[in-house]
Parts: structure tokens; C-alpha cells; sequence
């Protein structure tokens, strides 16, 4: 089902924004007026729009609570490869 925007703001949760692609989630940022980078990851803007609805009360705060995301040695590892790739291409 596509994702309809006035639906998620009538009805915000954390469950819908979690099944969001990128795209999606910069829809509703920009919806609600939050500033963020284009490069920035899906997951840091889905955290500001999380940060913003708590702020707003339209989430209650225990939400950012359960959506902290505490990056692993895995994930770390994982960004290294990822710049080395990148680095090989430019080369």
C-alpha cells in the first residue's frame, strides 16, 4: 500500500514511520518543517522526526526510549568497508 502522508499525520506512530523508505520519511520532515541534511542517513532524520513529535506532544516521550539504536561493532565495521570501497573507486 503506497504511503499517504495526511494519513501518518492524522495518525502519527512510531510502528509506520519504523515501515517508511528514506523518501518517505523526508516527506514527513519536511511536512513538519524539520531541518536536516540530504545526506544524512534514513535513520538520523527518522530520530529527528521521532524527536520533534515527542517535542510536540504528539508522540508521548517513551518512544525515543524504545528507538534508540546503539550502533554495534558490526556497524561500525561494516561503515569501514564502505568508505574503503568507496576510496577503491575513486582510485
Amino acid at each position: 500500500m503506497p504511503f499517504n502522508l495526511d494519513k501518518f499525520v492524522a495518525s502519527p506512530s512510531v510502528e509506520e514511520l519504523d515501515s517508511l523508505k528514506k523518501s518517505e520519511i523526508v516527506k514527513v520532515a519536511k511536512h513538519y518543517g524539520i531541518e536536516f541534511q540530504p545526506l544524512m542517513r534514513k535513520d538520523e532524520i527518522k530520530r529527528y522526526v521521532l524527536e520533534y513529535l515527542v517535542d510536540e506532544s504528539i508522540l508521548p516521550s517513551t518512544v525515543l526510549e524504545t528507538a534508540i539504536t546503539v550502533p554495534t561493532d558490526n556497524t561500525f565495521e561494516l561503515k569501514r568497508l564502505e568508505i574503503e570501497m568507496r576510496v577503491k573507486r575513486l582510485d
